[in-house]
C-alpha cells in the first residue's frame, strides 16, 4: 500500500517500516495492554533518521520537537488524571508511541491521531461497559483495561493514507 502511496524507493520504504511497526504494536497492546520500548524506541529513532534524509538536518530537529511536544501533552494529561482519581489512567508506552508517532507525522497530524484514538477508546469504552452489565465481571463497575495504544496505532494508520486530506477538510472551516 505504501508503494502506491508514496512515490516508489526510500520513502515507501520508511513509511512501510512505520506501517509495520504500528500492524506490531497494535496488536502486543491488544494482548498484553504492552507496548515494548524495543519498538517504540527505535521507531522513534528511525523517524528522526528518516526526516533528516528527507528534509535535513532541521527536519530532523523538528521530528525530535514534535515528539517531545506529544510526550509532554500525554504527560500532563496523566499527571492531571492522577491528581484527581490517584490512580494511573495511561502507561508510559502510550506517551511513547504518541511521540513515535509525532516525530513521523508532525504535531498536527499527532494531533489528529490523538483526538481520533481519543474517540475510537471512547466507543470502545462505551461498548465494554454495556457489555459489562450484561456480563458478571470481576472488576469495580466501569472499570476495565483500554489498550489505547491499539486505538493510536489504527488512528496512525489512518493519518499516514488519510491525514492530510482529513486536516485539510477540517481546517477549511476556519477560513
Amino acid at each position: 500500500m505504501c508503494c502506491l502511496h508514496f512515490s516508489p524507493g526510500w520513502e515507501a520504504g520508511g513509511w512501510s517500516l512505520l506501517c509495520f511497526l504500528l500492524l506490531g504494536l497494535a496488536v502486543m497492546d491488544a494482548e498484553t495492554l504492552l507496548l515494548p520500548d524495543a519498538f517504540t524506541l527505535p521507531g522513534l529513532g528511525a523517524s528522526v533518521l528518516f526526516a533528516g534524509l528527507h528534509r535535513g538536518l532541521i527536519g530532523a530537529a523538528l521530528s525530535l520537537l514534535a515528539a517531545a511536544a506529544a510526550a509532554a501533552t500525554l504527560l500532563l494529561i496523566s499527571g492531571a488524571y492522577w491528581l484527581i482519581r490517584r490512580r494511573m489512567g495511561m502507561g508510559l508506552g502510550d506517551v511513547k508511541l504518541l511521540a513515535m508517532l509525532a516525530a513521523w507525522l508532525g504535531v498536527q497530524q499527532a494531533a489528529l491521531v490523538l483526538f481520533l484514538g481519543v474517540l475510537v477508546g471512547a466507543l470502545y469504552g462505551v461498548g465494554m461497559l454495556l457489555f459489562q452489565r450484561r456480563q458478571h465481571n470481576p472488576l469495580p463497575a466501569g472499570q476495565f483495561p483500554v489498550p489505547f495504544g491499539t486505538m493510536l496505532c489504527a488512528a496512525g494508520l489512518y493519518s499516514i493514507f488519510l491525514g492530510p486530506r482529513t486536516l485539510h477538510w477540517y481546517l477549511q472551516f476556519f477560513r
